[in-house]
């Protein structure tokens, strides 16, 4: 039983470990559009124009976001199995020093001279086991390596997608200021959601996670619009006349 909720646990870590990815693609989807179309309704009253711009903002932000995302975890997946190989290498070619610093690190962590002497003499026993321990404690390099960079890519560009749509849809049922103020209530009350749901993984006040969130997408729109408006008040001749 105790095994078995152990088993448990890790599933979750590893599962919370696109946590990162979903609420990044979350929030910047939504954001960046919901200050997009803000910003394209200030300078015109051309909703289609503004429908448009707001998917094909979505859709190249996505594959944007996607890739990126894949980029970054496969870097930094490379980079880490390289440190791992060199670590490894390092004990095999000088085991007396990877043992003494095996003892150092373990020594720092609270262990005793003597304890720390045991530890070390019975790992040495087992050579991966050995080979794990001194990985982590002397170079921190964590043996539980959760990054999967096509599942993040596709975590990444799923929520863009997600978070995108949202500030979307009111321009396709309405129009003008009464379109801009639903989408960014939808945006507000969506981050909210999403700012409770991790202050809910992150153990911490829902209302003041969800607070932080809302009050960022509610200054990206405000921004947007404003820039919108200044766009059309030095350049009039780039207004698209309402359809």
């Amino acid at each position: 039983m105790v095994l078995e909720l152990i088993q448990q646990k890790k599933q979750v870590i590893e599962s919370r470990a696109r946590i990162r990815e979903f609420v990044f693609g979350i929030q910047d989807g939504l954001i960046s559009t919901v200050g997009l179309l803000a910003g394209i309704q200030g300078a015109t009253e051309n909703r289609l124009v503004v429908i448009i711009a707001g998917f094909t903002a979505m859709f190249s932000g996505a594959i944007s976001m996607a890739a990126g995302s894949y980029l970054s975890s496969a870097a930094q997946k490379e980079i880490f199995d390289k440190e791992l190989r060199e670590a490894e290498a390092l004990a095999e070619r000088e085991p007396y020093m990877a043992a003494e610093g095996l003892l150092r690190a373990l020594g720092e962590e609270g262990l005793s001279k003597e304890q720390s002497y045991r530890m070390v003499k019975v790992l040495s026993q087992e050579r991966n086991v050995f080979m794990r321990t001194f990985q982590e404690k002397v170079f921190g390099l964590g043996s539980a390596e959760i990054n999967q960079p096509v599942q993040a890519a596709m975590v990444m560009g799923l929520s863009f997608i997600v978070g995108a749509i949202v500030p979307i849809i009111p321009y396709m049922i309405a129009s003008g200021l009464t379109a801009f103020y639903i989408s960014a209530l939808l945006g507000g009350i969506t981050l909210f959601g999403v700012g409770a749901f991790k202050g809910k993984l992150a153990g911490k006040s829902l209302t003041l996670g969800g607070l932080e969130f809302f009050l960022v997408a509610v200054g990206a729109a405000g921004a947007g619009y404003l820039i919108g408006m200044v766009v059309q008040y030095f350049f009039p001749g780039v207004g698209i006349p309402a359809a």
